[in-house]
C-alpha cells in the first residue's frame, strides 16, 4: 500500500512547477518492482501538469536504468554504435577515442590544437560588429506604452577602469553611440 506522510516543515521547490512558489507538504512512501526486484521509494507529492510521476537521476542510478528515448537500445560514438556503454567505456576502445585518461602531454598537445583551430576567438576583440544574421522570431508586444523602471546597476570603484575602457571601444568600434532615451538599458558584450 501506500502510505502518506506530512512534513512537518513544508519544503519550497523551484523547478519543473508553474507558479512562482511551490511548497511540498506530503510525501508517500510505497513499494516500486522493477523487473523481479522491489525497491522501496518515497515520493514528494506536488501538483504537476502533464506528469503522472518523475524519477528522480538517484533512483535511476540505483535501479541502473537504461533509458531509450528513440526505441535503437544503442549510442553512436565517432560513427560506432555502442550497445552496452558501460562495458564500452572499460575497454581499450575508449582510450583510443579519448574518453578515459589523458596524460599531461594529451592536454598540451590538445590546448595547442585548440588555440591553433580556434584563433579567431582567442585574439582580442575586433573593432566591427559580427555579421548580420536573420531574426526568425518576432517579440509581440503586449503594451507598447508600458514604461519600465529601471535603476542603473553601480560599477565597483576598482572597476571602473575596464568599465570605462570597455565602454570607449564600443564607441569606437560604433556597436554604440551616445544619445537620449526614455526606455533604454545599456548591453554589455562580455
Amino acid at each position: 500500500g501506500i502510505c502518506m506522510h506530512k512534513l512537518l516543515e513544508p519544503i519550497g521547490i523551484q523547478q519543473a512547477f508553474q507558479g512562482s512558489r511551490v511548497k511540498l507538504y506530503y510525501t508517500a512512501t510505497t513499494d516500486i518492482t522493477i523487473g523481479q526486484r522491489t525497491y522501496t521509494e518515497t515520493f514528494d507529492i506536488a501538483n504537476i501538469d502533464y506528469y503522472d510521476v518523475m524519477l528522480g537521476t538517484p533512483f535511476l542510478r540505483r535501479v541502473k536504468a537504461n533509458i531509450d528515448f528513440n526505441g535503437l537500445g544503442s549510442i553512436v560514438i565517432n560513427g560506432e554504435t555502442i550497445d552496452n556503454v558501460s562495458v564500452w567505456l572499460t575497454l581499450n576502445k575508449a582510450k583510443i577515442h579519448g574518453i578515459l585518461q589523458l596524460t599531461k602531454d594529451d592536454f598540451s598537445h590538445l590546448r595547442s590544437q585548440w588555440k591553433e583551430k580556434y584563433a579567431d576567438l582567442f585574439s582580442d576583440i575586433p573593432l566591427e560588429l559580427s555579421p548580420m544574421r536573420e531574426v526568425n522570431h518576432r517579440i509581440k508586444l503586449i503594451d507598447p506604452d508600458k514604461r519600465f523602471n529601471y535603476r542603473l546597476p553601480k560599477c565597483p570603484e576598482a572597476l571602473q577602469p575596464q568599465l570605462h575602457a570597455k565602454i570607449d571601444r564600443y564607441l569606437k568600434a560604433g556597436w554604440w553611440e551616445p544619445t537620449s532615451a526614455s526606455q533604454a538599458v545599456l548591453m554589455l558584450c562580455i
